[in-house]
């Protein structure tokens, strides 16, 4: 991981995170913050234990393993930060669901970048997009291709491309962006696994390269992503 990094470090023993959280639900006025941080602190270090574990792993397996543990290990890195804004996470079984769904039988010549998931009302993701962002979606379903396009990581590529503009309709915080990729990607790599394997061993769909491309990216740019948040939390709480 990059030296920027350190939060993920410091914050990974109860010393450091229980007054950490403290801060985190004094500044919502909870009225139990202490207690709540007490409760909360392994919790929130397991989370930034098991999402490095998940990476670190991540970054010596086979491609077709990749998009698995990155998309777990961002999983665990979101309910981390999600126990600094919501000291009663998770409140029900809801919101442990993904909180998105895919087609999981694939159309005939399916082409990654027109694949779409849609966005459910309760889980992960709807809950982690409104805690940490503050952002709702207003659409049901949205394209891997859409959620690529504005990825700061992705410019070059579709320089190269040469494709056509899109008009995007909603500006989505980057982090969430990858968390949806990751889903889909972790979705093909279970239930497509004839599709993935044709598409490493063949390489003759475009495809390939840009999945290429957005895990080679996501290897850095989360772990980063996520250490800025956290960073953000504590020094608003300092």
């Amino acid at each position: 991981m990059a030296s920027d990094d350190t939060i993920l470090t410091y914050l990974q023993v109860t010393a450091h995170t229980r007054p950490f959280l403290s801060a985190c639900y004094d500044k919502i006025k909870h009225s139990k913050a202490e207690h709540h941080a007490y409760n909360n602190a392994e919790r929130f270090v397991y989370g930034l234990t098991l999402g490095h574990d998940y990476w670190s792993t991540a970054l010596h397996t086979p491609l077709s393993v990749k998009p698995l543990l990155f998309y777990y290990g961002l999983n665990h890195y979101l309910k981390s930060c999600l126990l600094t804004v919501d000291p009663g996470y998770p409140a029900t079984a809801k919101v442990l669901a993904h909180g998105l769904s895919t087609r999981k039988r694939k159309k005939q010549h399916y082409r990654f970048l027109e694949d779409d998931i849609r966005i459910q009302p309760h889980g992960l993701f709807p809950h982690a997009a409104h805690h940490l962002f503050q952002f709702t979606s207003t659409k049901d379903k949205i394209s891997m291709d859409e959620l690529l396009r504005p990825l700061a990581s992705m410019d070059n590529i579709y320089q190269l491309k040469k494709s056509p503009p899109l008009e995007i309709e909603e500006d989505w915080p980057e982090l969430l962006s990858y968390f949806a990729v990751l889903y889909n990607l972790s979705m093909l790599v279970r239930y497509e696994g004839e599709w993935w394997g044709e598409m490493e061993q063949m390489k003759d769909r475009e495809d390939y390269v840009f999945i290429v491309h957005f895990l080679n990216s996501a290897a850095g740019q989360i772990p980063s992503m996520v250490s800025a948040w956290l960073t953000d939390q504590f020094s608003s709480t300092h």
